[in-house]
């Protein structure tokens, strides 16, 4: 799956919570909550408005000071995952 030069973004019809460490977000409609904890939490902030894929991938690394292609590959998973599960447009 090639998703270097798509956009992201949260999908608008999600509910979603912030706990002190996790979001919690539920897919409209399918009754499933998904728990983001980690740089996951990260990741939901950044896709709060559409982004890049290229730039996430990018203001992650420098934010946790982290070598871009392992970056770029894990989210490249997360993204794929959540799109998949109806909490992510995009990828």
């Amino acid at each position: 799956m090639t998703i270097s030069a798509d956009t992201v973004v949260g999908r608008a019809d999600v509910v979603w919570r912030r706990t002190f460490d996790r979001v919690l977000v539920r897919v409209p409609g399918e009754g499933v909550v998904v728990e983001l904890a980690g740089t996951a939490v990260a990741l939901w902030d950044r896709v709060e408005q559409p982004c890049r894929f290229d730039d996430l991938c990018a203001e992650l690394a420098g934010r946790h000071g982290a070598d871009l292609g392992t970056v770029t590959a894990d989210v490249a998973a997360a993204v794929g995952e959540l799109t998949a599960g109806g909490v992510l447009d995009g990828g």
